[in-house]
């Protein structure tokens, strides 16, 4: 069973929002995998891909948010920013060997990922059909 189980109500019925959302998912389930398989050397690059995808989501969601004239997409972008910066701030810690400990890892990346789709992102649903 996935550590963080996708659902149709995270659909914002855009297939290329949903497509990356599902990738986003299939990471953090990576990244929980590779906690219980005791394979922790594994975690820093995983973090890495993760950075990568996140950041890249992003960018196409604000992008999109400007084309239908979501009119908050700058306290989006602003939770997103945030976001990266803690994600950041992760990575260095476990880079380091400072005190992060991997599950709360990926209890923090399964929490936020489910609800920023949930509040954040479904706040858009609407404009992406008009």
């Amino acid at each position: 069973m996935a550590f963080l189980s996708w659902h149709q109500r995270f659909l914002l019925d855009h297939p290329e929002v949903d497509a990356q959302h599902k990738m986003l998912f299939e990471i953090v389930n990576h990244f929980a995998d590779v906690i219980r398989m005791g394979m922790d050397d594994e975690l820093g690059r995983i973090m890495d891909d993760l950075l990568v995808c996140v950041t890249e989501h992003f960018e196409f969601e604000e992008r999109l948010m400007n084309q239908i004239n979501f009119p908050e997409v700058a306290d989006h972008s602003r939770t997103h920013e945030e976001l990266i910066g803690q994600l950041r701030q992760m990575q260095t810690r476990m880079r380091t060997g400072g005190h992060v400990s991997s599950k709360s890892v990926a209890r923090f990346l399964a929490d936020w990922l489910s609800n920023h789709i949930l509040r954040e992102d479904l706040a858009y649903k609407g404009y992406l059909k008009k």
